[in-house]
């Protein structure tokens, strides 16, 4: 496996590094749409959880809260809703 990829925004590279070192996987878009990335849960089936982490949010502390929310509420992984 190559280099894992860098958020241009540190912040929400910080959420990123985290749901890595938890289990999920980083699968890069190469710039198909507004996403810079998808991170996919612990969970590989067709129902786990997959959460975009757009290039440029308009607020992007709002955007890393936003993404530490759906990694904490996964459904997957033994979250609140288990």
């Amino acid at each position: 496996m190559g280099p894992i990829p860098r958020h241009p925004n540190k912040e929400i590279n910080k959420v990123v590094d985290q749901a890595l070192r938890s289990g999920w996987r980083i699968v890069r878009t190469n710039g198909h749409g507004h996403a810079w990335a998808h991170l996919l849960c612990p969970n590989a089936g067709r129902s786990g959880c997959r959460i975009s982490v757009w290039s440029t949010p308009r607020n992007t502390h709002s955007h890393a809260k936003a993404i530490q929310r759906l990694i904490d509420k996964c459904r997957c992984q033994g979250g609140p809703d288990d």
